[in-house]
């Protein structure tokens, strides 16, 4: 899910990228007043446009509109719907999570070093769950997500390679707790040197 935006799909109108019959739920002029309001990593839209009523789901690889009925109790059942369709799925992803991907997001990376202790990565992780509250935690063998909606992200612990560690979040007015200040302060505090800091914009 993204910010509304209506030029997006402006520059959509001129290519035949979609079929357009009487079945279709927009023409292809309709196309340049569409909003789009959210994307896929394989380029697929979802869209909205003010005289149809539902989510228009805008394959990449399809050549065909799809019109999902939606109402505001919905959206996110709706959401899940299409995202097992589209991805051959029996059900959508537990627990479901944003990753924040706009002009307010900003990430951390950071390196272990100075670690040779095989499973300080686990430690670490378990300690950052006990030191800070969470809104939602996904832990496998390879990694760790802690999320917290206060900060508008997540710290996430790669177990896999042992060594990487990267906070995302949001600016965001007003932040309860500086968050993200905090979990940098710990990180560093705990045999963390940052690689890598930006935003979006950067």
């Amino acid at each position: 899910m993204q910010r509304p935006d209506q030029e997006v799909l402006k520059p959509f109108a001129e290519y035949d990228f979609w079929m357009h019959t009487e079945d279709t739920p927009v023409t292809q002029d309709q196309l340049q007043e569409c909003i789009s309001i959210g994307s896929s990593v394989d380029g697929d839209f979802l869209a909205i446009h003010p005289d149809v009523k539902g989510l228009l789901w805008l394959p990449r690889h399809d050549e065909h509109i799809i019109l999902w009925t939606c109402s505001e109790a919905d959206f996110g059942e709706t959401l899940d719907q299409i995202y097992c369709e589209y991805y051959h799925q029996d059900k959508p992803l537990t627990p479901a999570y944003f990753e924040p991907w706009n002009e307010l997001r900003n990430y951390t990376f950071y390196h272990l070093v100075n670690v040779e202790r095989e499973g300080f990565m686990k430690e670490l992780a378990d300690l950052c769950k006990s030191k800070f509250k969470w809104d939602a935690v996904m832990e496998n063998e390879y990694t760790c997500k802690l999320f917290r909606v206060s900060m508008g992200g997540y710290v996430r612990f790669n177990y896999a390679n042992g060594r990487e560690i990267a906070l995302f979040y949001e600016e965001m007015h007003g932040m309860e707790g500086a968050t993200d200040h905090d979990l940098d302060q710990f990180l560093l505090a705990h045999h963390c040197t940052v690689m890598d800091r930006g935003g979006v914009e950067e």
